[in-house]
Formats: C-alpha cells, sequence, structure tokens
C-alpha cells in the first residue's frame, strides 16, 4: 500500500476495510482525527478546518490509513470501535496517532473531550491506548483541559501533546492553528534537515503562542506541553530536561515544508495570509464576547483583507 487511504467521516466502509484488509494491506501507520463539539457553529468551524488539515497532512505518510471522524454526529462507541480497528489494522511495527479538536473539560475526576452523546473519557483513551500494546503512540490533544491527560496516558514508547498545561485552562485554544503552520513553514526546521519533527513542530507552535498572546496584549490561556519520556510530566521546554524529547525528536508526521514561493515579496504575501486566516480563527472563538454588529464589523473587514491579500498572491505567482 503506497501512500495513505483515506476515511473521511464514518462511513461503514472503515470499519469494513479494517476488518478485511489482508495482511499485505497492513498499515505501517494509522491516523484517528476527532473533531468535537463547538456549542456554536464558528467554533465547529475552525475545528473541522483544522481537522481537515490535519487530514490532508497524514495522506503525505507513506503506508498511513487516516480517518477523520466528525464528533457533532459520532458517538463515543463509534469513535472507540474506529480506534481499535485502526489498531488492528497496523503491522506489527506500525504507529497509532490519536488526534483531538475541540472542547475538552474536567468534570473533577477525569478529561473529558465533548462529542455528540457521553463525552469521549480520560478513560477510554488510557484503555484504547493500553489495547494498542507496546506498538508506538501519538496522540495530540489540540483541546482545552488537555493538560490533565498527560499525568494519567504517559507511557515509555509515546508522545503527548496537550494545548494546556492543565484543565484549568478552560479556553478554547490556538495552538493546533500553530502547530498546523509549523508543517508548512520551513522556519520549524531548526536542524535544517529538511523535515519538521514533532518536538521542532511543538517547539515552533509553542513559540508561537507565546508570542501571539504578547502581541496581543492578552493573558495567555493556553500553555502547550510535550511528554515523551513516560515520566508523567509534560514540560513547555523538552529540550531542557532529560530525556524529554528524544522520541519526538525522531518521529514525523508528514513529509517536508516545500518552499512553495519564489520571491521575497510572494513569501511576505503568504506569510500575510496565514496571519489574517488566524486572525479570523481568533476572532470565532470570541464571539461570545463582542456584540453581534461588532464581531460581524471585524469579521467583514478581516475577509476583505485575507480576499486582497490572496489575490495579490495569485497575481504574483501567475506573473511568475
Amino acid at each position: 500500500m503506497s501512500g495513505c487511504r483515506v476515511f473521511p467521516g464514518a462511513a461503514p466502509g472503515i470499519l469494513l476495510f479494517f476488518l478485511l484488509a489482508p495482511a499485505q494491506l497492513r498499515a505501517d501507520a494509522a491516523c484517528v482525527i476527532v473533531t468535537g463539539l463547538g456549542g456554536v457553529p464558528e467554533y465547529e468551524e475552525n475545528f473541522l478546518n483544522w481537522g481537515h488539515t490535519f487530514e490532508k497532512l497524514f495522506q503525505e505518510k507513506d503506508r498511513c490509513a487516516v480517518i477523520l471522524l466528525d464528533g457533532r454526529t459520532q458517538k463515543r462507541e463509534a469513535v472507540l470501535q474506529v480506534i481499535d480497528k485502526a489498531t488492528g489494522s497496523l503491522t506489527p511495527q506500525g504507529e497509532l496517532w490519536i488526534v483531538l479538536i475541540g472542547h475538552g473539560n474536567h468534570d473533577g475526576k477525569e478529561f473529558r473531550f465533548n462529542i455528540n452523546g457521553p463525552d469521549l473519557s480520560e478513560s477510554d483513551l488510557h484503555n484504547a491506548m493500553n489495547r494498542a500494546g507496546n506498538r508506538r503512540i501519538y496522540l495530540i490533544a489540540a483541546t482545552s483541559a488537555s493538560g490533565a491527560l498527560i499525568r494519567r496516558l504517559s507511557a515509555r514508547n509515546r508522545v503527548i501533546l496537550t494545548a494546556t498545561r492543565n484543565h484549568f485552562e478552560r479556553q478554547p485554544p490556538l495552538f493546533p492553528s500553530f502547530f498546523l503552520e509549523a508543517f508548512k513553514s520551513p522556519e520549524s526546521d531548526a536542524d535544517q534537515n529538511g523535515k519538521v519533527s514533532l518536538l521542532e513542530a511543538f517547539l515552533f507552535s509553542r513559540t508561537r503562542v507565546e508570542s501571539w498572546y504578547q502581541e496581543k496584549g492578552r493573558l495567555q490561556t493556553e500553555h502547550p506541553l510535550l511528554d515523551d519520556n513516560g515520566d508523567g510530566e509534560g514540560s513547555p521546554e523538552p529540550r531542557a530536561v532529560a530525556g524529554e524529547g528524544q522520541l519526538a525528536s525522531i518521529s514525523y508526521l508528514s513529509a517536508p515544508p516545500i518552499q512553495e514561493y519564489t520571491t521575497a515579496e510572494a513569501r511576505e504575501l503568504a506569510r500575510n495570509k496565514v496571519r489574517l486566516e488566524r486572525e479570523v480563527e481568533d476572532l470565532k472563538f470570541q464571539k461570545g464576547s463582542l456584540a453581534e454588529a461588532e464581531y460581524y464589523k471585524q469579521l467583514e473587514q478581516l475577509l476583505l483583507q485575507l480576499a486582497r491579500v490572496s489575490e495579490q498572491l495569485r497575481a504574483l505567482e501567475m506573473g511568475k
């Protein structure tokens, strides 16, 4: 099997493939991406957009099965079944990736990821990951309150990334936006080896998150953590912690970033485009704190700027 097999949604064909796939079609990696409930359409739009972008990234991994589930319609039992079947589709040394994008909370006992019906709980994830045995497992918890997951889910041969440092950080995080940018930005390739490791993507996004809040003059409501040495203690600076970050430094989610634009002017426009797209994402998370008229006024202004920059970028590329 060359390239990724992609299974958007939760069609019965996903499970049928996992049940019937012959040994020669076993995957070297399987990724289950779950987008959760947002409460308001603007939140869910962010979650879904990020989910689709993760899906495209994983399509670049060789011999990889990718499953994108919409938690607005898929229930806990279906999600867990897909994770189990994804695990069963792997070669003996295959990797399991789980990506959660949406709202998380803590009920006083454990973390819960908000989806249709009963939430997907910390215990559910713990049991599903344990059923994967000694396989290498990656959990990207791009949700609020996700820092609570590290203490229980940490183990050898696992990489856990969380958007927050604890369960008290409850605001929807922008971390997934910055994390995804890392795989398109040559700036994130710190060791200049032509590809972006999970550690490099984490450090890039953690720094960008901090800078974003400083530039906005806002209290930082998310502090990403990484754990990959099984000690149950996530670190914001894994390079500075003995043993932390070693596994993430040799783990890769996608192909190397491509320098898409050839001129300095085009690259600057591309950076502005990314910045404006993030401004739109951020504004959607601020909708509840703004008057409706003000929200739509700001949204219109950003979309007009975004359209203008996109048109300038297209014109430059067409004139090459």
